[in-house]
């Protein structure tokens, strides 16, 4: 009965000495864990989300706009850094109009801008292969965008 006892009372001590090194081991809770109504996405990141497909651009080039060089330039560089083998896809992208000539009439404005800019990308050291050149008729306002894969 003394043997047990002892063996219990050295056991409470151990389970003691461990405690400590066992909570290191837990995250603290976050705050999030004790709201009871966490907050969601903002609707301006759901509505680009949506926007862009599920596909968030590397660049984005309003129509016009002539000295998009160094900044895209920047980002092509930062990329390759990432994955030197990436992919680029410039995509002229206009708002559906009220009819198809419409809408062939302003993506056919912006393909001055995009070939522009897949040229661009090519002369930052892309191989032409890596380039693909899109036009679409989706979101809200025209714009040339810059995905890469």
């Amino acid at each position: 009965m003394q043997a047990v006892r002892g063996y219990i009372i050295i056991m409470r001590y151990k389970f003691l000495l461990l405690l400590p090194f066992g909570l290191t081991a837990c995250a603290l809770p976050g705050r999030q864990t004790f709201a009871s109504n966490p907050a969601g996405a903002d609707t301006a990141s759901i509505s680009a989300t949506q926007a862009f497909s599920g596909r968030i651009p590397l660049v984005t080039i309003l129509p016009g706009t002539t000295d998009f060089a160094p900044p895209l330039a920047n980002a092509v560089k930062q990329a390759l850094a990432i994955k030197p083998d990436a992919m680029f896809d410039v995509e002229a992208q206009a708002p559906k109009a009220a009819t198809p000539d419409a809408s062939a009439a302003s993506l056919k404005a912006l393909s001055g801008t995009a070939t522009a800019v897949a040229k661009a990308i090519i002369a930052d050291g892309v191989a032409p292969d890596h380039v693909s050149l899109t036009a679409k008729t989706a979101g809200l306002d025209a714009n040339i965008l810059v995905y890469v894969k």
